[in-house]
């Protein structure tokens, strides 16, 4: 009986040590890997852009980034803080976060270390939402305290003496959401992984470029349109439409998407080389208190090309000559 007695105690012991030497490994996980400075190397580019938000409140959009890292190699080319108003990097706009040389050799991720308390003058918050009216809602990511990213890429290869040349497209429409605190409107970042899977990091020269122009338009009484791109034949409209996932993501499956503006002009940058489809929605006024919008229909349209068929190659811009026929309904 004593013989068992000390038996379990060593193992509650043991047991409790490998508890600790796991937690410890886990903390230790975000630490940098070293780089092999014998090693060959490549030179890598990495920048960022934008598909907008479909809310006239939001007046801008700044994330605060203090690192980069690439297979867990940090990306000494970036220099941070760096404090970016990602809203503005729409319609093949983009900022150049750093250019610099990486290992050769293949990888399949990128992440971001942020700053949500400070942004890099040091004011207070450090990554938020920008408000029509001059006020800040901090953006934190929802039910998560970690302040770093991981993207999960398509393999890719940076070559010795070669250059990779990266596009990291945040979507914030799928990045933000909403909520009422103190009968306010204030925003936050989606949940980790739905924050995740809003942005896409694609090779910049294996994109083209979907665009065009809606005859036609008047926003005044049709409301604000989006265009929507999906890969062929995965639009499903009754699903789109509702709210998918903790956050209610609409058109959540959507590849990426373009405010037509004013002059019915829109462009869909950064688009990898594929067979799309192109759907057209407008978004009105609720009419509440807080500015928000609603779906209210779908443009049906015609033009130069089958907007359900369209083919995409690397370099090329695909133009579409839009005019509107009437709408559909939800």
């Amino acid at each position: 009986m004593k013989t068992n007695k000390f038996l379990t105690l060593a193992l509650a012991v043991m047991g409790a040590g490998m508890i600790q030497w796991s937690c410890s490994k886990n903390e230790d996980s975000i630490e940098p890997v070293q780089q092999d400075p014998n090693a060959p190397k490549g030179q890598v580019r990495i920048g960022v852009t934008d598909a907008p938000i479909d809310n006239a409140e939001v007046k801008g959009a700044f994330v605060t980034i203090t690192e980069v890292r690439v297979d867990g190699r940090v990306f000494d080319a970036f220099k941070g803080p760096k404090t970016v108003n990602i809203a503005e990097l729409n319609n093949g706009n983009f900022l150049t976060l750093g250019e610099g040389q990486l290992q050769a050799g293949t990888y399949s991720k990128l992440t971001f270390f942020f700053d949500y308390e400070k942004d890099a003058m040091g004011n207070a918050p450090g990554s938020y939402i920008l408000k029509a009216d001059g006020t800040k809602s901090k953006l934190v990511i929802s039910g998560n305290a970690r302040n770093y990213l991981d993207l999960n890429t398509k393999p890719f290869t940076i070559s010795q003496d070669g250059t990779t040349d990266l596009m990291v497209d945040f979507d914030l429409r799928k990045a933000i959401k909403t909520f009422n605190e103190n009968a306010q409107k204030q925003y936050s970042f989606v949940t980790y992984g739905e924050l995740q899977s809003s942005i896409r990091v694609v090779n910049k020269t294996a994109t083209g470029t979907i665009s065009g122009q809606v005859s036609g338009y008047n926003a005044a009484t049709m409301g604000n349109v989006v265009a929507f791109v999906y890969k062929k034949g995965e639009f499903n409209q009754n699903v789109e439409t509702k709210g998918q996932g903790e956050s209610s993501v609409e058109f959540k499956n959507a590849v990426s998407s373009a405010k037509v503006d004013a002059a019915g002009n829109f462009k869909v940058s950064f688009l990898e080389e594929g067979d799309y489809e192109i759907h057209f929605a407008s978004f009105k006024s609720s009419g509440d208190a807080n500015s928000s919008v609603v779906l209210n229909s779908f443009l049906n349209l015609s033009g130069n090309l089958d907007l359900t068929k369209l083919s995409l190659k690397s370099s090329t811009e695909v133009r579409l000559s839009l005019s509107i026929k009437g709408f559909l309904g939800l």
